[in-house]
Order: C-alpha cells, then sequence, then structure tokens
C-alpha cells in the first residue's frame, strides 16, 4: 500500500537536511514525501530543493499556518496511507515500514503511533514518550490528554476523509481534534518501538506559556466538540463553523489545566505575574477554594517580591549616593 509522507515547514533551515534524510533512507519502498514550505524567510526552501529524489515533491507557498499548510498536503497526497512528520524530526528507518505492516494486519485500526524520543534542543534534556494504554478506549483516554504526539502519527486515508480531516479553526491542536474524531470512528494501536524522534524548538510552542494557554483553550474545545457528537451527532463547530469556539462552555477540566500551566510559571519561569493571570483564568473557568488559595498565595508572593526588589533598588541608590559624597569630599581635600 502506498505511504504519503507529509512535513510542513517554516523558517527551519538548519533543520532541513537531517530531517530529510531520515525520510529518504526509509526501508518501506512505495512511498512518496510532500514537503510544504510554508512561506519560509530563511534558506529553508533553498536546502530543500537541494534534494533530488523521485519520491520528494517539494511545495511552496505564502505564509497560510500550519493547518491549512497540512490540509493541502493531504489534499496533493496520492497515498492511501498517510504518515506525519514534524519539521526537523527524525523518522527512524523502519518507522514507515513498521507501522504500514500494523496497519495492513489489523484492518480494525486507524490510526497508529510508536514510541518517542523527545529532545529539547535548548537544554539537551531527553525524555521517552508512550501514552497510548492497551486495553482502554481510545477516546476515554483522549479527553484526558493527548495519546500522540503529531509527528509520529500513521492514519488511514479513508478514516482522515470520515472524520472531517484537520479543521482551520484550529491553529493549535490540530492533531488532538482530528484525533477525537477519529477515535469514534476506528481503533488506535502504537508500535511498541522507538521510531520516532521529536525536537522541542525555541520557538515552538511548548516554549511559551502564552502558546500553550491558547492550545490548552483549543483542546478543550475539541474535547466540548466530541462529547457533543457523542451525545447529539453534531458539535459546536458542526453548528457554528469557526465562531464554535465562542459557545464553548466553562470547564472544571481546563481550570484544573491552567493551574497547572500557571505553577510551571512559578517553578520554571518564576514569573509570578503569568502565574497569577493564569490562575485568574482558571477561576473564570471554575471557581474553588484551591484555585482561590493559590491565587492569593502567588499575589502574596508577588507583592513580596516587588517590596524585596523595591528595597534592593533604594539600597543602591544609597550606596551610589554615599560613593559620590565620598569621592565629592576626596575632592575637597585633595591639595
Amino acid at each position: 500500500m502506498k505511504v504519503s509522507v507529509l512535513t510542513v515547514y517554516y523558517n527551519r533551515g538548519d533543520q532541513v537536511d537531517e530531517s530529510i534524510r531520515s525520510l529518504l533512507s526509509q526501508t518501506y519502498e512505495d512511498l512518496e514525501i510532500i514537503v510544504v514550505d510554508d512561506g519560509s524567510t530563511d534558506d529553508t526552501l533553498a536546502r530543500l530543493q537541494q534534494w533530488s529524489d523521485p519520491r520528494l515533491r517539494v511545495i511552496s507557498h505564502s505564509n497560510r499556518g500550519f493547518t491549512r499548510s497540512i490540509i493541502e498536503a493531504v489534499a496533493a497526497s496520492s497515498g492511501e496511507w498517510i504518515a506525519i512528520h514534524g519539521s526537523g524530526d527524525i523518522s527512524y528507518p523502519e518507522r514507515i515500514e513498521e507501522q504500514a505492516a500494523l496497519l495492513a494486519a489489523q484492518p480494525e485500526v486507524g490510526v497508529v503511533g510508536c514510541i518517542v524520543e523527545n529532545r529539547n534542543i535548548v537544554t539537551g534534556e531527553t525524555a521517552i514518550f508512550h501514552k497510548l494504554r492497551e486495553g482502554e478506549p481510545a477516546l476515554a483516554q483522549l479527553l484526558r490528554h493527548n495519546v500522540y504526539t503529531h509527528g509520529e502519527v500513521m492514519f488511514r486515508r479513508s478514516v482522515y476523509e470520515q472524520a472531517g480531516g484537520y479543521r482551520e479553526i484550529f491553529k493549535f491542536t490540530q492533531d488532538y481534534d482530528l484525533w477525537l474524531r477519529m477515535a469514534l470512528i476506528t481503533e488506535f494501536a502504537s508500535v511498541d518501538r522507538l521510531l520516532y524522534r521529536r525536537y522541542t524548538l525555541p520557538d515552538g510552542v511548548s516554549a511559551s506559556v502564552d502558546k500553550m494557554m491558547v492550545q490548552q483553550y483549543l483542546a478543550e474545545l475539541g474535547r466540548q466538540c466530541v462529547e457533543l457528537r457523542v451525545a447529539t451527532g453534531r458539535d459546536l463547530i458542526d453548528r457554528h463553523g469557526a465562531h464554535g469556539l465562542f459557545f464553548r462552555k466553562r470547564s472544571k477540566r481546563l481550570s484544573g489545566v491552567l493551574q497547572g500551566l500557571a505553577k510551571a510559571a512559578i517553578v520554571q519561569d518564576r514569573d509570578l505575574a503569568k502565574a497569577d493571570q493564569l490562575l485568574q483564568l482558571a477561576l473564570e473557568e471554575h471557581r474553588s477554594l484551591k484555585g482561590w488559595l493559590l491565587r492569593m498565595a502567588v499575589r502574596f508572593a508577588d507583592r513580596r517580591a516587588g517590596r524585596r526588589e523595591r528595597a534592593l533598588r533604594l539600597i543602591d541608590r544609597l550606596r551610589a549616593l554615599k560613593a559620590r559624597r565620598r569621592g565629592a569630599r576626596a575632592l575637597e581635600a585633595a591639595p
């Protein structure tokens, strides 16, 4: 069965070569690779165009964002099975072969992942992900968290089309929204081997609290949409289109996620102002004593930090003033 590998690049010139080489080194033979350059302003397109292989096709257009670009890539592809590959990431040589073998052997499975290594480019730290649990329905797991990283996944085109494909309203979490709808119509599985390496980049979603906040609002929209589909057959986007986000209900579930981001802002970034903002949003989603107490503690710590900072600035000014006075007296005493 032909496999279409799709990858979208935007300003990733220094990550092109190793990543594209990993796709051209796949052991699976019946393969097409469609690479979209989403209006890069660096040398990404030039580096992509240096590769010459009959399996590889480069599409370039003005900057339209990842979701629109991946939708266009799917439309331009011809394989019955579709594999996603993150820009700059590494697919190990047997990745496509192993995932294709699973889909061929298990026709009830429409979406397949693998074990993933996540490597932080900034810190050099690595972690191994294998989120999908066997024996529990995929939808139940997805309603708690995303069970795949986007780039590790291969799925059947027929399942993609039946689920409705990617939706442009999801600037982030477009994969999560798609998996939720796919889980209504097919089984999920994972190859129990390390087949993919994912990089966390300084400008990625996970590197920015603001981006992560938007990501979580969209993730909650996706969850509420699939819950509505189960209950009524139509979701918020089916009913309201791009305005579906405005009809989302306040959520205790989202409140807990925002509290988690606030704790991360405190521990990782030491940004009390950002933590206070996130906790305010969490309380707007769901008022709880725990959330209120946490916000009060953050505000108290922020005020203490502010007083300490002001005191240190005052001490610095007094020291500078004393130094100037000593200098003036020394000049007056000089012969």
